[in-house]
């Protein structure tokens, strides 16, 4: 079962699941609080907590309005 390491703005969650790594993503945005903060692209890792400028070819990056779309959640306001 494969671990990833989600992170986008202040959100940082580690996530085991059979899920792939779009839908682990989707999963971890159901974690934020109030106090949390997202940034424009999630980028998701089986290796370790990766920034938009640590990301590699093995590195998933996600623009964070897709993955909050395929989450069922609305971006309007």
């Amino acid at each position: 079962m494969p671990k990833y390491y989600i992170q986008s703005g202040s959100l940082r969650i580690i996530y085991s699941t059979s899920k792939g790594p779009i839908e682990a993503a989707c999963d971890a945005i159901w974690e934020l609080n109030d106090n949390d903060t997202l940034d424009e692209h999630m980028t998701v890792d089986e290796r370790g907590m990766r920034t938009l400028d640590m990301a590699d070819e093995y590195t998933k990056i996600y623009k964070t309005e897709f993955v909050l779309a395929q989450a069922g959640w609305s971006t309007d306001e």
